[in-house]
């Protein structure tokens, strides 16, 4: 069985910031799966709890979880992450994960 070689990228987003975040990103995520464009998912709501280090207070935030894959291109990868992602995130640091994923499509 064959696939595309991608990254899934998933990022935690505050549900106020949420709608901006997509706005913001989707036009940078590239079309390689057909005839699609911003390409992407969400979860209607989830809680992020975090504590910043030194302090007492844990903060809980309703927040989605957005994802969206790309090709599997490691400088590609950088670039969306440092002058996408992380620009339009409100976070300091926001949650970022990835993984290596292999895409089916219908005709494999």
């Amino acid at each position: 069985m064959e696939g595309i070689e991608s990254y899934r990228v998933c990022v935690y987003v505050p549900l106020d910031s949420l709608e901006e975040f997509i706005r913001n990103v989707s036009p940078e995520i590239p079309s390689f799966l057909g005839n699609y464009d911003h390409v992407c998912w969400w979860t209607e709501k989830g809680i992020e709890q975090s504590r910043k280090i030194g302090s007492k207070q844990i903060e809980r935030v309703p927040c989605a979880r957005f994802e969206c894959s790309l090709p599997k291109d490691r400088e590609r990868l950088r670039r969306f992450i440092e002058n996408t992602v992380k620009p339009s995130h409100p976070w300091e640091e926001p949650v970022i994960l990835i993984h290596e994923s292999i895409i089916m499509k219908n005709n494999m």
